[in-house]
């Protein structure tokens, strides 16, 4: 059986992505390609944020070419971003006096990427799938169900997708920017089960809702097959339970109240 990597959303951070990888023994001391067999799917997000969204792409550009087709990588949100901005920046977006500009540089785009991107950087990231299906694994970047929008097959989405990104109508790119922003869906049970009905597979791996600003520590795998963490609710809960037993005792403000 072929290991399988899956990596989450990069954000411009080439070499923390290089010292992972290396980690896994994937690349080399000389960031080369050493993995063999595997495969590996990075979920899209490659850009802004970060320090070198254009330094990360130009690596996983050349690591799929030395691994032959096993390093691949997903639509982010941020890449359509930066894709809308190359070609409609200066329009406004649904939010009248509010530019495609505007809300890339509100959700961390970085003026150095846009600088840096060539017309084959464009072409590359216009051909990257925005779901894939890798054996049971399905790879969607958000957890959202807005995919629907594009198709009922991972092949008609990825079309639908990429006729929008190649349109360079502001409408249909403020649209796909907001299906591919959505978050959090797979949360209800019911969608779950519509997406791998529609587009197959048994078990979900997204990227998208950053990790760290929601959980901590705690994984909730839902009927086994949805990687979400919702450590949010246990630090609420561990928060009110501190109030009520301890800090409306002690705290100043408690002691005002009463």
């Amino acid at each position: 059986m072929q290991p399988l990597f899956v990596v989450g959303d990069v954000h411009g951070h080439r070499d923390v992505l290089v010292g992972l990888l290396r980690d896994a023994g994937l690349v080399d001391a000389a960031d080369g390609w050493v993995g063999g067999d595997a495969t590996m799917w990075l979920v899209g997000d490659l850009v802004d944020r970060g320090p070198d969204g254009i330094g990360t792409i130009d690596l996983l550009r050349r690591l799929e070419q030395e691994s032959e087709g096993g390093v691949r990588c997903l639509l982010g949100n941020h890449e359509a971003f930066l894709l809308s901005v190359h070609l409609v920046g200066t329009e406004d977006t649904g939010f009248p006096g509010t530019t495609f500009d505007d809300v890339w540089l509100a959700n961390g785009g970085v003026r150095r990427d846009l600088r840096s991107l060539t017309s084959e950087h464009v072409e590359w990231l216009s051909a990257r799938p925005a779901v894939a299906r890798e054996g049971e694994w399905l790879l969607p970047h958000a957890d959202t169900d807005a995919y629907l929008s594009y198709g009922r097959s991972v092949d008609e989405v990825n079309a639908g997708v990429a006729s929008v990104l190649r349109s360079g109508d502001p409408a249909a790119l403020d649209e796909l920017l907001e299906a591919l922003c959505d978050r959090l869906r797979l949360a209800e049970p019911g969608v779950v089960d519509t997406l791998v009905g529609m587009f197959g597979g048994s078990r979900i791996v997204h990227g998208h809702t950053p990790i760290a600003s929601v959980l901590g520590c705690l994984w909730i795998i839902q009927d086994l097959r949805v990687v979400t963490i919702w450590v949010f609710l246990v630090w609420s809960t561990i928060a009110l339970l501190w109030y009520f037993f301890w800090g409306r005792h002690h705290s100043a403000l408690g002691k005002r109240a009463s």
